[in-house]
């Protein structure tokens, strides 16, 4: 099967069966997870169809407050209107499509660095030096092309669609477990980014498995929870996994439960690759972008209660023992994308009682493929409805 040819992509979308139970189903085959082609398709066809994480909604609190950046081949600026209004943009002029402005910042309209075009804040054009005598010049078409966005706790997402649905109304449990937290009274930290040597999906493997690899990769953090407690659900579009905190008794041998993990953990999944981590006085917030087939970058913000942000000390420990977990996941990662890679693998079981979290993002990522693959002529596949 040629992935590079529709018909052999899509026989490879096939490939994994989307109607079997888990305790009959196999993983995804091998090929999604070092394939140019499906690396491609995930792009069109997951990424620029879903809410994406953009930005800290307290940095385009103020009037004027803007922050840009690019997403799966797309430049995008949030900004806060003089009106008030948040929108988002394509951050792109419409006379050569440069990129009108980067970083971060406060301003009163923009202006694109190329030939001086300037746009309001609502993102209608402003001024277009030198074009006079164009003949019909309609300044109502040449408003930057908006987006979707919305605020979702302390989170600004975007979506290229501008008539997306709104999220809220999938979402409304988990928004509500989440705000049961206190997470929006939280204050931002710091962030660290890393470049990890694995398919995007590898890793949000290793972070949906039920806890599976905790007690074997994760000793430290093993000794922090009660892992016979550990519970997946899943909803439509994302998963929970809850776990209590250790005592004594359920610590591993020789560990003593200690840490950030003070009331349990609560590890968020949404789908397809926004991950949040709610424990005692800190959030982790963990956005998984893809590189290539082989390769994804892994963005941690963290936030803390107020109460705690003037303990270094204690931050200082929280942030270095993230700082190991998020090594040794980075490291199995890697090593699963070398098996994937080697040739001797196609596919394996689920663990039916914890890889519940992995078996759901891969109906839903299957799923999604399977309508932008799907022949012109409408052949369904094994175990889907005719549409």
């Amino acid at each position: 099967m040629d992935p590079t040819t529709p018909t052999g992509l899509w026989e490879q979308v096939l490939a994994f069966d989307t109607a079997a139970p888990i305790e009959q189903a196999r993983t995804l085959p091998a090929s999604w997870y070092i394939s140019d082609a499906f690396d491609a398709l995930e792009r069109r066809a997951v990424f620029l169809d879903t809410w994406q994480l953009a930005c800290r909604a307290e940095q385009v609190a103020e009037p004027g407050s803007f922050v840009s950046g690019r997403s799966f081949g797309l430049p995008w600026v949030v900004v806060r209107g003089g009106d008030g209004v948040l929108r988002a943009f394509a951050n792109t002029c419409r006379h050569k499509a440069t990129e009108i402005c980067t970083g971060s910042g406060v301003l009163s309209h923009f202006t694109c660095p190329y030939h001086g075009w300037t746009y309001r804040l609502d993102g209608s054009l402003r001024t277009a030096p030198r074009m006079a005598g164009i003949e019909a010049l309609d300044r109502a078409t040449m408003a930057l092309p908006p987006l979707g966005v919305e605020i979702w706790g302390p989170l600004v997402l975007i979506h290229r669609d501008p008539e997306a649905p709104p999220s809220g109304p999938g979402i409304g449990e988990l928004t509500r477990a989440l705000e049961a937290t206190g997470w929006d009274r939280l204050q931002w930290h710091s962030r660290r980014t890393y470049e990890v040597a694995c398919n995007w999906k590898a890793y949000c493997d290793n972070y949906l498995d039920g806890g599976y690899h905790v007690a074997h990769m994760h000793p430290d953090l093993a000794a922090q929870l009660d892992l016979g407690r550990y519970r997946t659900e899943v909803f439509d579009t994302y998963s929970l996994q809850t776990c209590p905190p250790a005592d004594e008794a359920s610590a591993p041998e020789g560990r003593t439960p200690a840490g950030r993990t003070e009331g349990g953990a609560l590890y968020v999944w949404r789908y397809p690759n926004l991950m949040l981590n709610r424990y005692g006085p800190c959030l982790d917030t963990n956005l998984v972008h893809p590189i290539s087939a082989d390769r994804c970058r892994v963005t941690f913000d963290f936030w803390f209660d107020a109460s705690h942000l003037h303990d270094e000390a204690w931050i200082r420990a929280s942030l270095e023992s993230t700082e190991q977990t998020q090594r040794e996941d980075m490291e199995i990662s890697e090593r699963v994308q070398a098996g994937m890679a080697s040739g001797t693998w196609h596919s394996g079981p689920y663990a039916p009682r914890v890889e519940l979290g992995i078996h759901h993002f891969h109906l839903l990522l299957a799923r999604a493929l399977r309508r932008a693959t799907e022949p012109i002529d409408g052949t369904s596949a094994p175990g889907e409805p005719t549409p």
